[in-house]
């Protein structure tokens, strides 16, 4: 009786140090905040003001079991810092404008022998206001997660995580087909 009875004692002080604590490590693990995005029409966007206009280009490639790289970009303005996780294959561009994707994005997948797609155009939003968009093959999927320490004052801070589309895992069948099971 006297070894249930310290079992139990042991499960409801673990229990309560875990409520005790549980808030407080979530807390301190939070990412962030994941921006809102919308697919846009690219040739919209290139016509429009943000299609002559020159941001901070990163590009971003795959690596893996692949022989393939896809790649993707995120295009931001000035005044904001983004960071990336490890293991991201990532390049940074200095100055480019939407229209000039296009024409990185065929270079450098025609100097890995391999055929450029249509890249996939989405705008990224911060406060209602779009302060970036990514341009990727439709093989790959870009997040951005607000970061921004309190008290910062006007620097932006995002963490871009990127997710190949390929993996069996992630609900393709390797081909970047979701859903399709042949």
């Amino acid at each position: 009786m006297k070894r249930t009875a310290t079992s139990a004692m042991r499960k409801r002080a673990a229990g309560i140090i875990l409520c005790l604590f549980l808030p407080a490590l979530l807390s301190a693990c939070a990412p962030g905040a994941i921006l809102k995005w919308n697919q846009v029409d690219a040739a919209a966007v290139m016509k429009g003001p943000a299609g002559s206009g020159k941001f901070n280009a990163i590009r971003v490639a795959t690596f893996g079991p692949y022989a393939e790289q896809i790649f993707g970009y995120f295009l931001y303005r000035d005044g904001i810092e983004v960071i990336t996780g490890g293991g991201a294959s990532i390049e940074r561009l200095g100055k480019m404008a939407p229209g000039e994707i296009p024409a990185d994005y065929a270079r450098v997948v025609s100097r890995n022998l391999h055929n450029p797609r249509v890249l996939v155009t989405r705008e990224v939003l911060r406060n209602g206001a779009v302060v970036g968009y990514t341009l990727t093959d439709m093989k790959m999927d870009i997040d951005l997660w607000d970061v921004t320490p309190a008290g910062q004052g006007e620097a932006i801070v995002l963490r871009l995580d990127y997710k190949d589309r390929r993996n069996l895992d992630s609900g393709g069948d390797g081909r970047g087909i979701w859903g399709s099971a042949d």
